[in-house]
């Protein structure tokens, strides 16, 4: 397989070296994520939701979900046109002393069907973002994208507002 012994050292040190970005650009973005907690969504269709009922005992739950969309509006776009839309969840947690892990539902169609996901959250650890997505071609109709969201089971139980871009394509 390998021709001769410097094409693997070659081979060898550019996986070594991949690796080492993928760590290094993992700990920046993690870093923004961790700072998320002072900024404001970027846009005006960002909803909140702190309407959670705890069905667990321990310290450990999700305390609000932010919620945001990207486009803002599809009203820029003529129908039929092939868009991406990109949902944001943004779980605001006490983490208590042990962390603990988020374990939720998402929809990108006004909940007809969803998901299931899992986000492990470290004590000391106040927010955790996951992102999510709708894609395809805008309909004459209007009826896409739809309202998109997430459901927290555990630890505890919360739903977030359900959003999604403002106008209709023309």
């Amino acid at each position: 397989m390998w021709m001769n012994n410097r094409t693997r050292k070659t081979f060898i040190f550019l996986v070594c070296f991949l690796i080492v970005g993928i760590a290094i650009f993992g700990s920046v973005i993690g870093s923004q994520i961790a700072n998320a907690a002072t900024t404001s969504p970027s846009h005006p269709h960002a909803a909140s939701s702190a309407n959670g009922v705890t069905t667990n005992a321990s310290t450990f739950k999700v305390t609000s979900i932010d919620m945001t969309v990207t486009p803002s509006t599809t009203s820029l776009w003529t129908c039929g046109s092939y868009i991406q839309v990109v949902y944001n969840a943004v779980f605001h947690v006490d983490s208590g002393p042990n962390g603990g892990t988020i374990v939720f539902s998402y929809t990108v169609n006004n909940g007809r069907s969803q998901t299931t996901e899992k986000l492990t959250i470290l004590p000391g650890q106040r927010l955790s973002n996951f992102t999510f997505t709708w894609q395809g071609s805008l309909p004459y109709d209007h009826t896409y994208p739809e309202p998109g969201g997430v459901l927290v089971t555990s630890p505890n139980t919360l739903h977030s507002q359900m959003v999604m871009p403002a106008g209709k394509c023309r």
